[in-house]
């Protein structure tokens, strides 16, 4: 599942100015969202982040025997994994199933206590703007989620970074509050930019370097209809390409607990 292939293939168009079209289904319809006069894809659902994580997604090698643990799954990247690899060895998995009805065997699981999760077993964890909405240490999620990863494995995930600091509180603060500290009224967190190194960046090695065009062609993000101001820096839509060494060693085991008097 560490493999890759040429993630542009097949997806350069001939002429200069590509026709927009959904990299996860083939369609080329796509309804306003906000200022974007195309964004959202009338078939699949998917956003420009969505389809920016099937191009990184589309660079690994997989197949029926890679173990896939995907988080909170986006219908347009089930429907698209379904077709390349099935379902027994395809694991979908949130806090809350019954959003998901297009998932196949989809289970709960609580992000939150997840020392059940076998270790050293997942080729590859994936998922999208997931832990900006645990109510819990992150570090203990990432911990427990990079336990999981088989040695080889890859962890692919959007984390929507913010401008800013690190915020956070699982207080019962109010929808206005939240929105107005974490973005949005069901975020626990902020991603800040300014200070990473505090929070991300203490728990993972991370590239905050991150540019799509080192890996794919700029004529081929704007086929996909991927919007230019996502393709670098750290922002909401922000593929994250980790593996299970760079989760930092000092969040490799759980903090002692203190002793009870």
């Amino acid at each position: 599942a560490d493999g890759t292939r040429d993630a542009a293939a097949n997806l350069e168009p001939a002429a200069d100015t590509p026709e927009l079209r959904c990299n996860l289904c083939g369609h080329s319809r796509f309804t306003p969202d906000g200022e974007r006069p195309e964004w959202i894809c009338t078939h699949c659902g998917s956003r420009d982040r969505t389809r920016l994580l099937w191009l990184f997604l589309n660079r690994l090698e997989l197949s029926p025997h890679t173990r896939i643990l995907h988080l909170a799954p986006e219908k347009g990247i089930y429907d698209a994994l379904i077709r390349r690899v099935g379902l027994p060895n395809y694991e979908t998995a949130d806090i809350d199933p019954k959003r998901y009805p297009f998932a196949a065997n989809i289970r709960r699981l609580d992000l939150c206590h997840l020392e059940a999760l076998p270790s050293d077993h997942y080729d590859l964890i994936l998922h999208s703007h997931v832990l900006e909405h645990t109510p819990c240490d992150i570090a203990y999620t990432l911990r427990h989620l990079h336990r999981a990863l088989a040695p080889h494995g890859i962890h692919l995930c959007i984390i929507p970074f913010l401008s800013g600091c690190w915020d956070e509180s699982f207080e019962d603060i109010g929808d206005a509050e939240r929105e107005r500290r974490f973005g949005q009224f069901d975020h626990v967190r902020r991603f800040g930019r300014d200070n990473i190194e505090r929070h991300l960046g203490a728990i993972l090695d991370l590239d905050t370097h991150f540019d799509a065009t080192r890996t794919f062609p700029p004529k081929a993000l704007r086929s996909c209809n991927i919007h230019e101001i996502v393709w670098r820096g750290l922002t909401p839509e922000t593929v994250l390409t980790l593996k299970k060494a760079d989760l930092k060693a000092s969040q490799a085991t759980e903090p002692a607990r203190p002793a009870l008097d």
